[in-house]
């Protein structure tokens, strides 16, 4: 390309190109020619090109194939009017070179055409050579006819007197022809002859999806009911975490085991639940590095908000992501995993879904072709049949289909849902059903304090738009172990209860409350022996042994709340000369200092198109 092909655009064709090809921007070039040097880049006319629709890359492929690239010759090509995709192309500044980047891109058979023959073969003859063919002779020709146009031949540049073999008729009649003694080529004109004339064949318009069978005022309730029941799924999945806190494994993400005990306690699929993990990950919900898998704080003041809320930014953050959650659940489920990077996740997840309107029928072969047709480019990334099933197994999944049609939350793309939608997100209730089997039904999600005591107190049987629970000797225990008394759980029945506290579930309290706490069992990160009563005084008197957790617990014997370097630190500040030890007795050296965290790193904010296209103009 050259600086003055670049002069002739007007800052605001130089600003599209900038905002479209941000890669031109960043960092921004000093002047036209340093612009000019960075679009003639390959790596960078291949992100150009990737934002091509199907017939505007065949243009594009069809002046890299064509002497000159002129509109009659692209036209003649591709069978359709290119103006509209030529237009594109020198927005974009992939013409201004006279096609040489884009016949570089495409080298070295842009098409899948060779380079024009020396001496091509007339209509008339190609008709006349093609008749009469021998049985497999038609099957090679088709094998080149669209590319790529050469194939290995031994000894292809001998003389044929007699032929024998269905190469030998083709190389005899010019069908084929020789370009070394070891690969044959398929002539441009007889490869264009086989296809019609044109480049590739190109549909007019890409298929639309239609119309669903059912009404909308049946999709969107269980729409909605699926976006509660994912919802609910991550903060599940988040508080088992809490309690669980798996360490990750070497490589990044979570373990088998893990995944699957986490699966279970929220009584949800695998795949379900990888996929979960990974969206409430991208939502920086929870953290995967350091020594356990944790929720993090944006996860309490996720909790904060309503269901409603919880959704769109949970539905946000998939569209955006550049994750592909698929590759998690992968061979069973490999959640947290960094292979899930995928640059172009967010711009297939739109293209896929942008034909789509509320009501629509869900075809993926519709969908498929409706993305191949508008971001061919994309197919690169997978199989699209393959990449379709993931996004609507997701989008089944965020409630964004049900039935097989797309629901009114599918307009919820950018995460604001609309004020009808968000009206269909039930409100949190306080309370519950005690029933006499020992269950409490909930008839509406729950909001955060009750569902979190209820999940202290009883198991979850059963999820959905509210629950069941099952209240056992083990659940209550739970409660028991975590400080609460007798009086305050029944007290958080009666409260919480629309029907009262039946007498089973009084009964399993009592029991409870009687048997609980005959025997004590605590816990403690360091212990510390001291044979002298006059030096262990001095160390539970120092300042910091509260701070530490410090306390006797035998004569000679201390324990703590804090690690063994802490303990030893403190230890040395009194004067003492302390050694660590292991379970056996024997002696350990020092333990390494701690390294902090790495810093977070920052990301730079893009530079405004616009303005750089006004500094390179005025330069």
């Amino acid at each position: 390309m050259t600086v003055d092909a670049l002069g002739d655009f007007s800052a605001d064709d130089l600003a599209a190109l900038l905002s479209d090809r941000p890669d031109l921007a960043a960092p921004p070039p000093a002047d036209l020619a340093e612009l000019a040097e960075r679009a003639a880049r390959p790596s960078s006319v291949r992100r150009a090109l990737d934002l091509l629709t199907r017939p505007e890359l065949t243009v594009a492929e069809a002046v890299a194939a064509t002497p000159h690239g002129s509109p009659q010759e692209v036209a003649g090509l591709v069978g359709f009017d290119p103006s509209p995709a030529l237009a594109r192309l020198r927005g974009l500044a992939l013409l201004w070179d006279q096609g040489r980047s884009l016949r570089a891109f495409f080298a070295p058979f842009p098409g899948g055409l060779a380079e024009p023959s020396p001496e091509p073969l007339s209509p008339g003859e190609i008709r006349a050579a093609l008749t009469h063919l021998p049985e497999g002779a038609h099957g090679v020709l088709d094998k080149l006819t669209w590319g790529p146009p050469t194939g290995a031949v031994r000894d292809a540049d001998r003389t044929i007197t007699e032929p024998a073999t269905p190469i030998e008729h083709l190389l005899a009649r010019g069908l084929l022809r020789a370009v070394d003694p070891h690969t044959v080529v398929l002539p441009r004109e007889v490869a264009l002859h086989l296809r019609g004339g044109i480049l590739r064949e190109v549909p007019a318009e890409p298929p639309t999806p239609g119309p669903g069978r059912r009404a909308l005022r049946i999709v969107d309730p269980a729409a909605v009911g699926a976006a509660v029941q994912f919802v609910q799924t991550i903060e599940g999945l988040l508080d088992a975490l809490t309690r669980r806190t798996p360490t990750p494994l070497r490589t990044g993400g979570l373990s088998s085991r893990d995944l699957t005990v986490l699966a279970n306690a929220v009584d949800a699929p695998v795949g379900k639940a990888t996929f979960a993990l990974d969206v409430a990950h991208a939502a920086r919900l929870l953290v995967s590095t350091g020594p356990a898998i944790v929720p993090t704080d944006a996860f309490e003041r996720w909790l904060e908000v309503g269901l409603a809320g919880r959704y769109a930014e949970i539905l946000r953050i998939w569209f955006r992501s550049r994750r592909w959650f698929a590759l998690g659940r992968a061979e069973g489920g490999r959640p947290l995993q960094p292979v899930t990077e995928a640059p172009w996740a967010p711009d297939l997840r739109r293209t896929l879904l942008a034909p789509l309107a509320p009501g629509d029928a869900v075809d993926p072969d519709t969908l498929s072709a409706w993305m191949e047709w508008h971001r061919p480019a994309l197919a690169r990334a997978g199989d699209p049949t393959a990449l379709t099933a993931d996004v609507l197994t997701e989008a089944d999944w965020l409630g964004l289909t049900a039935f097989g049609q797309a629901s009114t939350l599918l307009t919820g793309r950018t995460g604001d849902l609309p004020d009808g939608t968000a009206a269909l997100f039930p409100e949190f209730t306080d309370h519950v059903i005690l029933q006499s089997d020992l269950t409490a039904v909930a008839t509406g999600p729950l909001d955060r304090p009750t569902a979190a005591a209820l999940a202290l107190l009883a198991d979850t049987e059963s999820r959905g738009g509210g629950g069941v629970f099952r209240f056992t000797a083990s659940s209550v225990r739970r409660a028991f172990d975590a400080g609460w008394a007798a009086e305050d759980v029944e007290g958080w029945l009666a409260e919480h209860s629309r029907t009262g506290v039946p007498q089973p579930l009084h009964y399993l309290v009592g029991d409870i409350a009687r048997l609980h706490g005959t025997v004590r069992v605590g816990s403690a990160r360091s212990y510390v022996r001291i044979d002298d009563p006059v030096r262990l005084s001095t160390v539970l008197e120092h300042p910091l042994a509260e701070e530490l957790g410090l306390r006797q617990v035998g004569p000679e014997t201390l324990v703590a709340d804090a690690d063994p370097a802490e303990v030893v630190a403190v230890l040395r500040e009194v004067g003492l000369t302390p050694a660590a030890e292991n379970a056996a007795g024997e002696m350990l050296a020092s333990p390494p200092p701690r390294r902090p965290p790495a810093p977070v790193p920052t990301r730079r904010t893009p530079a405004d198109p616009a303005a750089i296209a006004a500094t390179l103009i005025a330069r």
